[in-house]
């Protein structure tokens, strides 16, 4: 059976209402499942205060004027997520890295504190035996990018990491190896892209440094991401190549003391859907992973009809060699709910297929 993944965020009442829907439709194809990253609806964010992968995390610091200055407002959409990439805050440390880990709390082991007893009702409730909670962080280099000064992102990159450890270690004590944390990098993919001369120190670095700080036997997912602000792709892939070369130099580095639970790969870009070009997809028969690690296909869209769904799954399995498990490109949070719901009975019935 192909297994199914849901990135993280979905476009629901909130979390109990998304992973509801998640399991109604995708139960028995999951392994682990995200609590779908709402938080409280304000009138500020009026879609959650998780609803946008990071950018929780930057309005805290934005927030933070004692040791934060702010070099450039964000342009703001609607719903108080920065407008387009080019909108994101800009901001000036007014502290040394050496004092950001003492100074910061991001709170992501607090959101696993308030929605993992929820997630474990409903697993009980609904027999789910063996399902996993999900969690996804940054890596201090996606955070870094809201650093005025390029130089500054590097200096603190180490201390961002810190920080998200730390707290990974803290949900890692509550929930043990019942939880899966899943690292999301594209400001990685995007550096092994536009410098693949510098894919050790910008793309491989700061995952490794990150995972190098997480206590042994933490089981890990990796979500490698083009981006996804309003739906909308930091960049779009015509060559798998590349992505290829830097999973597998990554796995060559990967720790043995960390399980790899999954290899996501983004064969959708936002907006733009995937392409029905069978030769695309064959350089992902040289993606070289541990044994036991899933390799999620991120391709489900709804830009796509069933059956080119299903001949694009037909030519991802024809370069692997095996079936494989199937996913969005990124989390679902930045549709319509109907959009969401749509891609959910897709994703069930391919995983199905």
């Amino acid at each position: 059976m192909r297994h199914a993944l849901l990135v993280g965020s979905m476009p629901f009442r909130d979390e109990e209402d998304c992973m509801r829907r998640a399991l109604a439709e995708l139960g028995p194809h999951l392994f682990s499942l995200p609590d779908g990253e709402v938080g409280e609806r304000t009138p500020e964010f009026p879609d959650g205060t998780r609803a946008c992968w990071i950018i929780r995390a930057v309005e805290i610091l934005y927030k933070d004027r004692e040791n934060w200055r702010v070099v450039k407002e964000p342009v703001r959409a609607r719903n108080g997520v920065p407008a387009t990439y080019d909108g994101l805050h800009q901001l000036e440390p007014l502290c040394q890295p050496e004092e950001v880990p003492h100074r910061l709390s991001f709170g992501y082991d607090a959101e696993l504190a308030r929605y993992y007893p929820l997630f474990r009702r409903l697993r009980d409730e609904g027999g789910w035996n063996g399902l996993k909670f999900q969690m996804g962080v940054p890596t201090g280099l996606g955070l870094g990018f809201v650093i005025a000064n390029p130089e500054d992102r590097m200096r603190y990159l180490g201390a961002f990491n810190e920080v998200i450890a730390r707290e990974v270690n803290a949900m890692l004590e509550l929930a043990g190896d019942d939880v899966v944390i899943q690292l999301e990098a594209p400001p990685e993919v995007y550096a092994a892209y536009a410098m693949p001369q510098m894919m050790d120190a910008l793309s491989l670095g700061p995952i490794l440094d990150l995972v190098g700080r997480i206590r042994p036997r933490a089981r890990i997912g990796l979500h490698l991401c083009l981006g996804d602000l309003h739906n909308m792709p930091l960049m779009q892939l015509d060559d798998l190549r590349p992505l290829v070369e830097f999973s597998n130099r990554l796995v060559e580095r990967w720790p043995r003391e960390h399980e790899l639970v999954y290899m996501h790969y983004p064969l959708a870009a936002g907006n733009v859907p995937p392409s029905t070009d069978p030769a695309l997809y064959q350089p992902l028969a040289d993606i070289r992973l541990p044994e036991g690690t899933h390799f999620v296909a991120g391709f489900v869209h709804e830009g796509l009809s069933d059956g080119e769904s299903t001949g694009i799954l037909r030519a991802i399995e024809e370069a692997r060699g095996s079936k494989v498990d199937v996913a969005s490109s990124c989390g679902i949070g930045r549709r319509k709910p109907e959009v969401a719901e749509q891609l959910l009975r897709r994703t069930a019935r391919l995983a199905a297929s």
